[in-house]
């Protein structure tokens, strides 16, 4: 009895004295948490990716591993059971060579565990996602600890998480886990009980699945939909866009969020930019604290312009009009140098303006093939309403 209430005490002055064994703040205007690794020396920058289940290094650290892993090898190496060395993506599976974890450290923390690092070609992404990462932070390192994000500050934590987190949240929901170790939660969609992968290396509202989609079109629950792209490690492809009239997400109300249709339902990053979020994975438990505009309707591209970064400039990628929008004297490659006379635009900024109110007029500077002129984009309507 005298053991357990000093273990009780001690117990309880190490929650009171705990400290974040990581802290760093991030761009929170990126489309992804991107984080600071060193590796060989060098910083580089990781992406922080709930929906990745392992540690993904760029093909140009190949240098620094071993031989690939066989599966067997895998298998015994983590206890888990793969049937084939194919990775799922929103996209479909695709093959990926395994190695043996090298040592890498964010601040404190060290990634290398039991699990093996998967190699990828993340180039392809780098325009999109406006970073040059060289590497993804997937479950298979972050499900040790209690990460707490707060995108007001633009601040994350990792904590050990000796007890349930106690801070303050006003929805909360249990985590389970996919055989492919990726956190999920349980929703309740309309009766049926569907599983959602928590997804941060998504940096849209989150993905539905073809017969989730279908099952909510049936009921009404679909205000609009179209085509549109998306961009994943595995292919740049095309699926439906919508929105819906209402989610429930932790017996909380989001009025009209926009998904996509995928072979994968999930969550994603800007979701839960609606809030400060704790992912308590020692205990299992996802806690949101809203923010004050957690309600508002996603706005979306009204111009029909894809905008990437290319060595640091903003790049035309694709053109597609969108309804009642005008777009005069941009082609496909051009370079965006400046907006109604501000230069220096980020991505984030460029896509910004392009979700502006119907009708806002934008006057452009672009680059082609070394001659400047002028052009100019009056946005159309919101293409889902």
């Amino acid at each position: 009895m005298k053991t357990s209430f000093f273990l009780f005490l001690f117990l309880v002055s190490l929650y009171a004295e705990e400290r974040p064994l990581y802290q760093e703040h991030f761009d929170a205007e990126k489309s992804g948490i991107f984080l600071p690794l060193t590796i060989d020396g060098k910083e580089c920058s990781f992406l922080f990716d709930t929906g990745a289940s392992f540690v993904v290094l760029d093909k140009s650290l190949r240098h620094l591993l071993g031989k690939p892993l066989s599966l067997k090898e895998v298998q015994e190496q983590t206890g888990l059971s793969f049937s084939s060395e194919e990775v799922l993506t929103p996209n479909g599976e695709i093959a990926l060579k395994m190695y043996k974890a090298l040592p890498l450290r964010l601040g404190r923390l060290q990634v290398a565990n039991k699990f093996p690092y998967i190699l990828a070609d993340l180039k392809p992404l780098w325009p999109f996602a406006g970073e040059k990462f060289c590497g993804i932070l997937g479950s298979s390192f972050l499900h040790q600890f209690r990460w707490e994000i707060d995108f007001l500050e633009a601040v994350i934590k990792a904590y050990i998480g000796v007890e349930p987190y106690h801070g303050s949240y006003t929805s909360s929901t249990p985590i389970s886990w996919s055989v492919g170790k990726i956190p999920q939660v349980k929703l309740n969609l309309y009766g049926k009980e569907v599983f959602f992968d928590i997804d941060t290396g998504d940096n849209g509202s989150g993905r539905m699945r073809k017969e989730n989609f279908l099952f909510l079109q049936e009921r009404g629950e679909i205000i609009a939909s179209r085509q549109e792209e998306t961009i994943t490690i595995s292919a740049l492809s095309s699926s439906n866009e919508f929105r819906l009239k209402n989610f429930v997400f932790a017996n909380v109300l989001y009025p009209k969020p926009v998904m996509q249709e995928s072979r994968q339902n999930a969550m994603g990053l800007l979701f839960l930019r609606r809030h400060n979020v704790v992912l308590d994975f020692p205990f299992n438990k996802l806690y949101l604290k809203a923010h004050k505009d957690y309600a508002a309707k996603q706005d979306l591209d009204k111009s029909g312009l894809r905008i990437v970064l290319q060595d640091e400039k903003l790049i035309v990628f694709s053109i597609k009009p969108q309804k009642g929008a005008f777009v005069e004297g941009i082609q496909k490659g051009d370079e965006i140098i400046s907006v109604n006379g501000k230069t220096n635009l980020s991505l984030y900024a460029m896509r910004k303006l392009l979700r502006s109110a119907e009708g806002t007029r934008l006057s452009l500077k672009i680059r082609r093939s070394s001659k400047v002129s002028t052009a100019c984009i009056v946005l159309g309507k919101n293409p889902l309403g």
